[in-house]
């Protein structure tokens, strides 16, 4: 399934902000693909209610400093000083709380969407939503879930789960106050500017995670981890961090259904830690897993996360 269609959320706003976008392409990045990117940027600014107007500036030239409703993004390929492990950057002026200007490595995006099987002007478009988010909240932190947290995983891009690829109801509110101010506001004065970062992390190349992930949801396997005996667990998932089972050992638990649910969405499942999946009257989330809204047991008892550092096999 396209990510566009993922991140396409139902969000109703009455007006959209216009943000005038300046594109700077230095590294030849297809038509194709650029246009892909800016529909995929496009749907997931307009669900925070901002509309953006593209401006090639690398086809016509912005020699004009840039007004308050605009920021300029480039598009670069990488080299031996950039960031490691970095898909691109925004310079944001910590005590004005704004930016304008954002980089994006578009060699490194390439090389993870390939990897996870997305197509790159999906995720360019994604990577754009994320750099103009910093600019427009002017600030360089990260949100610990959705399109603003710090590093993307390979694995989170074929899950193509829509809260991981969206902004905050809060931080769209933010995004829009703030666009709103900046346009009745002269030009920022750029003084102490700072790069936040957003990181990939690629798939794991151990052979484990390898033979783990040709295991099907719902398997059987017997997990060892360091310092403890062997847990006989149901797969779920395996990403390049954690490994995801289902200890179904609890008295109460509606066992085949769960597993049924893990079978059928084993991303929901995974994604349970933050969100809640439902099935009929089995409700699992954050909270715990409920029959008929009756808590049988913390979540932790039934979704277990293990680290991929404590895990020495996994057998089936």
């Amino acid at each position: 399934m396209s990510l566009i269609l993922a991140a396409a959320v139902s969000v109703t706003i009455s007006a959209r902000l216009p943000l005038v976008v300046r594109t700077y392409d230095s590294a030849g990045v297809s038509e194709r693909v650029l246009t892909h990117a800016e529909e995929s940027a496009g749907i997931t600014l307009a669900a925070a209610g901002i509309h953006p107007i593209w401006r090639p500036c690398h086809a016509t030239g912005c020699v004009a400093r840039p007004k308050p409703h605009e920021v300029e993004i480039r598009f670069v390929r990488s080299t031996s000083g950039s960031e490691p492990g970095s898909l691109g950057f925004a310079a944001v002026d910590v005590e004005m709380r704004a930016g304008t200007l954002a980089t994006i490595y578009v060699d490194r995006v390439a090389a993870l969407a390939s990897q996870a099987g997305v197509d790159r002007g999906d995720l360019l478009g994604y990577a754009i939503a994320h750099e103009l988010g910093h600019l427009l909240l002017g600030t360089t932190e990260h949100a610990a879930y959705g399109l603003m947290r710090a590093t993307w995983r390979a694995d989170e891009l074929r899950r193509a789960l829509p809260l991981d690829w969206v902004f905050s109801g809060a931080e769209g509110k933010e995004m829009r106050l703030r666009l709103s101010a900046r346009v009745a506001q002269q030009p920022v004065e750029e003084s102490v500017v700072v790069r936040a970062h957003l990181s990939a992390a690629f798939d794991d190349p151990t052979t484990i995670f390898k033979r783990a992930r040709r295991l099907e949801p719902g398997s059987r396997v017997v997990v060892n981890v360091k310092d403890a005996p062997p847990m006989p667990r149901y797969f779920v998932l395996v990403d390049s961090v954690e490994l995801v089972v289902l200890n179904l050992s609890a008295d109460g638990l509606p066992k085949r259904q769960l597993l049924n649910m893990a079978i059928d969405n084993p991303a929901w499942m995974a994604a349970t830690y933050r969100t809640t999946y439902k099935d009929g009257a089995v409700r699992v989330g954050p909270d715990g897993v409920f029959v008929k809204d009756r808590r049988i047991c913390a979540l932790a008892e039934v979704v277990e996360r293990i680290p991929q550092e404590r895990i020495v096999s996994i057998e089936k």
